[in-house]
């Protein structure tokens, strides 16, 4: 089950425009940013041949379809850590 968006993950995400059309990107999830105090997903996207990174924000998203899915690594525990002062 999917319970979060991956880095290195593929999406097709359509979000609101200011157009009577949504906009539709579809590209690998590089991150999330902020935009301002807004959070957004940087994505990357290829067109004939060549790579640009786009920003949405998360308030935009109407649609996120997973294309492809990463399961994100889970990061090593540091164990047990004591603070004394």
């Amino acid at each position: 089950m999917i319970t979060q968006l991956t880095k290195g993950s593929k999406y097709r995400i359509t979000s609101a425009s200011s157009t009577e059309e949504n906009f539709i990107t579809e590209g690998i999830l590089q991150g999330f940013i902020t935009m301002g105090e807004e959070p957004a997903l940087l994505l990357e996207m290829e067109k004939e041949g060549k790579k640009s990174l786009r920003i949405i924000p998360v308030n935009a998203i109407l649609m996120i379809d997973i294309i492809e899915h990463n399961e994100e690594k889970e990061k090593e525990s540091k164990g047990d850590t004591s603070y004394i002062s």
